[in-house]
C-alpha cells in the first residue's frame, strides 16, 4: 500500500532537512519502545524509521517526489528504503540516548540486511527511447551482461560429486558476533559470515568452473515491454534478472532516458504542440491539420481565433502508466503576419482597414 512519508512525519512537503530531523527525533521520543510499550507504537516506530529513511536521503526523496508514493512503492523495496541507514549513527547525531537494539525493520537485521543469505546484485541498465515509445509504448530486445547460475554445478558451487561441509570461521552459524563499546554502552554487532555467506556451509570441493561462486558471467538477449507513459528517469524492475547469487537472483532495474521530440513537449500526460496559421484564417475560420501521435489530424478554427488560443483533443495525449484512459493534446496557435505584401494585398487590406474604421463611432 502507498504510503505518504510526508504525513507520516508531520512535516510539509517542501520540508528542509533540518525540520525532517526535528520531526522524527519529537516521533522517536514519543514512540520509541524504551518509552511507549503499546503493540501501536512498535508500528509506529516502523512507519517514522521508513519515512526517515526516504526524506532523509536526498536521492531517494527526489525519486519518491517524482514518482509519488504509489509508483515509488513499486521501484523501492524495503531492502533499497533501508540501504545505508545506519540507526547507530542517526540517534548519535540527533542526541538520543535510547536503545537502538529493536525489531524496527520487520525481515532486517539492525544493520539493515535481510537474515536469509543475500542474494546476488540488482543491475541498472540504462535504457534510451525516443518520446513516441515512451508515449505509446515499446518491444525492447536487450542484452544484458550479468552473473547467471553456474551450468557446470547448477548454481551450488560444488563440484558435482561432493557436498558440504561445516564452515569454519562461524561454526555453522552463518553469523559472525563482535563487540565493541560506544557511546551508549556496549555494542554487539551480528553480520553475515563472509566465507559461507550466511548459509553455515561450504562446498567439500568447489565447482571447477565457477569456483564456489555459484554463478558465471554470460550474456542474454530479452525482449521487454514497455508499457506506454513511463517519464524520463523512471526505473522499472524486471525481477530475478540481476545477478545470481546463493541460490537466488537480483533484480534488473531499467532506467528510462526519454530523447525530446522535435514537434512535442509534455505535461504530465497532455501533449502540447504549437500550430502557425495564416492571419486570414484566424479571422475567417477553417479546418488545419495538426501532428498528433497517430498522425495527422484535421481540427476545426472558430472564425475570430485570437493569437494564443488553446484547442484541446480529447484523449489524443499520452496514455496513462499502467491504468486506462490517456491526457489530451493541446494546440497553442500561433498566428503568421505577413512580412511582405503584393500591391494587390496591400490594396485589399487598406480596403478592409478603411471598411472597419469607417464603423467605428468618433467618441
Amino acid at each position: 500500500m502507498a504510503k505518504d512519508y510526508y504525513e507520516i512525519l508531520g512535516v510539509p512537503r517542501n520540508a528542509t532537512l533540518d525540520e525532517i530531523k526535528r520531526a522524527y527525533r519529537q516521533l522517536v521520543m514519543k514512540y520509541h519502545p524504551d518509552v511507549n510499550k503499546s503493540k501501536e507504537a512498535e508500528e509506529k516506530m516502523r512507519e517514522i524509521n521508513e519515512a526517515y529513511a526516504v526524506l532523509s536521503d536526498p536521492e531517494k526523496r527526489r525519486r519518491y517526489d517524482m514518482l509519488g508514493s504509489e509508483q515509488f512503492s513499486q521501484e523501492y523495496g524495503p531492502e533499497d528504503i533501508f540501504r545505508g541507514f545506519d540507526i547507530e549513527s542517526i540517534f548519535k547525531d540527533l542526541g538520543l540516548n535510547f536503545d537502538f537494539d529493536f525489531d524496527l525493520f520487520p525481515g532486517f537485521g539492525r544493520e539493515g540486511f535481510s537474515s536469509e543469505q543475500p542474494r546476488g546484485s540488482d543491475i541498472l541498465y540504462k535504457l534510451n527511447l525516443t518520446f513516441e515509445e515512451a508515449a505509446k509504448g515499446a518491444e525492447k530486445e536487450l542484452t544484458i551482461r550479468h552473473v547467471k547460475k553456474c551450468p557446470h554445478c547448477n548454481g551450488t558451487g560444488v563440484e558435482p560429486g561432493y557436498g558440504y561441509v561445516t564452515c569454519d570461521k562461524c561454526g555453522g552459524t552463518g553469523r559472525l558476533v563482535s563487540f565493541r563499546n560506544t557511546f551508549f554502552g556496549r555494542l554487539q554487532t551480528v553480520t553475515v559470515c563472509d566465507k559461507c555467506g550466511g548459509s553455515g556451509r561450504i562446498p567439500e570441493k568447489k565447482c571447477s568452473v565457477c569456483h564456489g561462486k555459484g554463478g558465471v558471467v554470460g550474456e542474454d538477449k530479452i525482449k521487454v515491454e514497455i508499457p506506454p507513459g513511463v517519464i524520463d528517469g523512471m526505473r522499472l524492475r524486471l525481477s530475478g534478472m540481476g545477478d545470481y547469487a546463493n541460490g537466488r537472483s537480483g533484480d534488473l532495474y531499467l532506467e528510462i532516458h526519454i530523447s525530446k521530440s522535435k514537434v512535442f513537449e509534455r505535461s504530465g500526460d497532455d501533449l502540447l504542440v504549437t500550430v502557425t496559421i495564416p492571419f486570414y484564417t484566424a479571422a475567417l475560420g477553417g479546418e488545419i491539420e495538426v501532428p498528433t501521435l497517430d498522425g495527422v489530424k484535421r481540427i476545426v478554427i472558430p472564425p475570430g481565433t485570437q493569437p494564443g488560443t488553446k484547442i484541446r483533443i480529447p484523449n489524443a495525449g499520452i496514455k496513462h502508466f499502467k491504468s486506462s484512459g490517456s491526457g489530451d493534446e493541446i494546440v497553442t496557435l500561433n498566428v503568421e503576419i505577413p512580412k511582405s505584401l503584393t500591391p494587390n494585398e496591400r490594396k485589399l487590406l487598406e480596403d478592409f482597414k478603411n471598411l472597419r474604421e469607417k464603423k467605428r463611432p468618433f467618441f
